[in-house]
Formats: structure tokens, sequence, C-alpha cells
């Protein structure tokens, strides 16, 4: 009996250790690290697709809207160009990361078939979120 009690034992701590190490398979989006440290800014990053429409509508359409550009990668950099970090967005086409206080620049990575790429200059406030919407157009307008 100590035999299989002590082969339980080791498949047990085996099995504990091999979850404790795993990659999460859920979560939140692929590059929000969680909550930031304190004075950290969180980037609210939305990838979408602009211009539905051929035309600006003479009243609001709702089909024209921006719809979610999902698993779309970004990169943050410096003003200066250094790198700060990179992710993807989630399947909603949405990702969080949180900096510190400073200037950036967010820039969507190309994207087959839409014709110009979106960069954004963002400016963190310790504690504040800023939204950071990255629009992917094809040019239609």
């Amino acid at each position: 009996m100590s035999i299989k009690s002590g082969a339980g034992a080791a498949l047990t701590g085996l099995l504990l250790v091999a979850a404790c190490t795993a990659p999460s398979p859920a979560g939140p989006s692929p590059a929000s690290g969680g909550p930031g440290r304190p004075g950290q800014s969180e980037l609210r990053i939305v990838t979408q697709i602009g211009e539905q429409c051929p035309h600006i509508p003479v009243t609001p359409d709702p089909r024209c809207d921006p719809k979610p550009l999902p698993d779309t990668a970004f990169k943050i950099t410096t003003p200066g160009g250094d790198p700060v970090t990179n992710g993807r967005t989630g399947g909603d086409g949405r990702a969080s990361v949180f900096v510190d206080p400073g200037q950036y620049v967010v820039r969507g990575e190309p994207v087959a078939g839409y014709e110009f790429t979106p960069e954004r200059k963002v400016t963190a406030a310790g504690g504040d979120g800023v939204a950071v919407p990255l629009t992917y157009t094809t040019g239609i307008q």
C-alpha cells in the first residue's frame, strides 16, 4: 500500500506543478498583464474597421459604424521609437496594456486588405485610462 500511496502522491505533486506553471487558457485580452502597478495608466486599445460605407450618410446609419477587427497585432513604442511592448487584440478587437506615465506611440501592424495602418500618439497620466482606437481603412471614401 505504501508504494501505491507514494506513487499517488508523486503523481499529485507532478500534476500540481504542471497546473501551476501552465499558461492560463482563458483570461483577459492577450496583451493584458492584469491590473497595473499604482501610478500606471491603462491603454485601452481597440482595433476596428472604419469606412463601412462608400459615402458619408446624411443621417446616422449603424451599418456605416466602425466594426471590431479581432486578433490584430500592435506595438507600443516611445516617441523616439524605442520598443515598450507589443501585443494582440482579442476576439472582440480589444486589449489593455498598463504603462508608466509618459508619451507613447501605439501602432497597429499591417493587415492584408487594408490600405492604411493606424498609429496614435497618446499621453498616459498616472492612474487615468486612455482610449486608443486604431482604425483600419480600405480607402473606399
